[in-house]
């Protein structure tokens, strides 16, 4: 395990490390995507006040971070918020070391900002030696489901023939699950 580090991307992307500096901005984009976030955050508890969640998730996942139990970035294009992505441990896995996890805002979707996100992220685990990530989409999140079939592609993964159970805003939902079995060591893609 290592420490959470800052990724540069192409095209004015950068993923930083996520911390309370981005809580105002999680808020706010959070506001615009309405009880979807549910999907990107199923731990929000939707009966408890969301900035208290928020500052809660910002001060664990800095922690974790530091720690290298979990990765959380924030999304940055030319230093504006667009959204998150993280890596986590997580006791639901099935076959992967990790999780992967993301969602960018509303008025920056539908520009291939996420999946940018996630090469540049699965490139970065994959420099710390061998290990599998796992993606767990919603079904009825149609751009979602089509960003991890991208991602699984691009990376020589495959559908798990089974569900997963999320609790979303109290329910459980069955989630559709994918596989990254082996990521590459640096100088490999």
């Amino acid at each position: 395990m290592r420490p959470i580090a800052a990724i540069e991307c192409n095209d004015g992307m950068k993923l930083l490390p996520a911390n309370k500096s981005f809580k105002d901005d999680i808020v706010s984009a959070m506001d615009e995507s309405g009880n979807a976030i549910f999907n990107a955050m199923p731990w929000l508890e939707i009966q408890k006040p969301i900035l208290e969640q928020i500052e809660d998730y910002l001060t664990d996942v800095q922690r974790y971070g530091a720690a290298g139990l979990s990765y959380h970035w924030s999304i940055n294009i030319d230093d504006e918020f667009v959204g998150l992505i993280a890596l986590d441990h997580t006791p639901q896995l099935t076959l992967g070391h990790w999780n992967l996890g993301y969602w960018v805002r509303v008025n920056a979707q539908k520009k291939g900002i996420a999946s940018k996100a996630i090469d540049a992220v699965l490139g970065w685990i994959g420099r710390g030696g061998l290990t599998s990530v796992e993606i767990s989409v919603n079904p009825e999140n149609i751009a979602g489901v089509r960003t991890a079939e991208g991602a699984v592609s691009r990376w020589n993964g495959y559908v798990l023939h089974t569900q997963k159970e999320v609790e979303l805003a109290g329910s459980i939902v069955m989630h559709d699950c994918w596989l990254i079995p082996r990521l590459p060591l640096e100088g490999n893609r």
